[in-house]
């Protein structure tokens, strides 16, 4: 304790020193600028006497205080500066359709499609699903008529496929994805919306490519 009265002394006999032999300008300086000349000079500022001085009182307060360090600034929080940070916006995923899972019992047929379509889809024999519906060849389909599936697993005769894919298809005036998936015969129309990231009422523009599974 002794030591740090002693060291607080020289500290202020120090400055008491250099505040004495301050010099005041001749002249009054302009607005704005310092009245005071060879005042407090840079520590260590080579042979300076007050600089070395200035430099002995600094690291005297320091050590009176019982610290080797200048206090430093406090920094934001890692929370705070995130606060400030604006959210990006979020926009909502495409919800797109799942393909028909397996063979379904019962089928209701969209614009474009017609019995032959979903027998080669559904990999059915064409003959049994317009059986088990009382329809033939000549009859009337129309869209939102309901089939029933035969479950017996009976394949389509030959290959199912009617073109090769995978493919990019162009889209013609008037089609659907359903009529799409007619022309390929064995394409579920759902896969072709997800795969295209189609979402209902899967609008399609004419000139629109699709890729084909």
């Amino acid at each position: 304790m002794n030591r740090k009265r002693f060291l607080l002394v020289l500290t202020i006999v120090i400055f008491t020193l250099g505040a004495t032999s301050c010099k005041l300008p001749a002249s009054t300086p302009p607005p704005g600028t310092a009245t005071l000349e060879g005042c407090f000079p840079v520590p260590g500022s080579g042979t300076d006497t007050m600089g070395i001085f200035e430099t002995i009182a600094t690291q005297t307060a320091l050590a009176a205080l019982g610290t080797g360090q200048v206090p430093v600034a406090a920094t934001p929080t890692s929370a705070a500066a995130a606060a400030t940070k604006t959210p990006k916006p979020t926009s909502a995923p495409v919800e797109v359709a799942e393909a028909t899972p397996g063979i379904p019992t019962s089928y209701t047929l969209q614009k474009g499609e017609f019995p032959y379509c979903i027998a080669r889809r559904f990999n059915l024999n064409p003959n049994e699903l317009l059986v088990q519906n009382g329809l033939n060849a000549n009859s009337t389909t129309y869209p939102g008529m309901k089939l029933s599936i035969p479950q017996t697993g009976h394949s389509f005769p030959g290959s199912p496929a009617l073109h090769s894919h995978p493919a990019t298809y162009t889209v013609k005036s008037g089609d659907t994805i359903y009529t799409v998936a007619c022309y390929y015969g064995n394409v579920d129309p759902l896969v072709i919306a997800k795969v295209n990231g189609l979402s209902s009422p899967y609008t399609l523009k004419s000139g629109q490519e699709l890729q084909i599974p």
